[in-house]
């Protein structure tokens, strides 16, 4: 019989723990999706300017001298064959996805670490809170309330 006691004890930390791990875990999982697709984004796009601007510079001159031609080809081709800004680009491109997702899950970031680490009864309500809002979020994206109908089908 104590073993049961216990078990009703402990069974309201373990669900409100776990929910806040589910919590993390979600956001986490779209952060990091989100910095992934920003981070190839970010590179791509600083890519493509540079590259731009060092093919802008080869392709005028401002005077007819071979070695001036050959100088500016020289830093077009050095552009092309260089992977260090992008390996910097994408580490910048991931910060900024990661942490534009975690400021749009704000509501369930704070709810998930208030039941992970918070006392008893924070434990309870932040909890209480996630399952509000995951309800809120399935009732409207699966239905689509308040997404704008642009498709006009008559």
């Amino acid at each position: 019989m104590t073993i049961l006691t216990r078990i009703k004890s402990v069974l309201p930390t373990v669900i409100t723990k776990g929910a806040g791990l589910a919590a993390l875990g979600v956001v986490a999982y779209d952060a990091n999706y989100l910095g992934k697709v920003q981070a190839d984004l970010y590179a791509s796009t600083k890519d493509a300017k540079s590259t731009a601007y060092y093919l802008n510079n080869s392709m005028y001159m401002s005077n007819m001298s071979k070695f001036t031609e050959k100088i500016k080809n020289w830093s077009f081709t050095t552009e092309l064959d260089q992977t260090y800004k992008r390996f910097f680009n994408e580490g910048i491109g991931y910060i900024k996805g990661f942490t534009a997702m975690l400021v749009n899950s704000v509501i369930p970031l704070g709810l998930g670490l208030g039941a992970l680490l918070g006392g008893k009864n924070v434990s309870k309500g932040s909890t209480i809170g996630l399952a509000i809002y995951a309800g809120y979020k399935f009732v409207k994206n699966f239905f689509g309330i308040g997404t704008p109908n642009t498709l006009k089908i008559d």
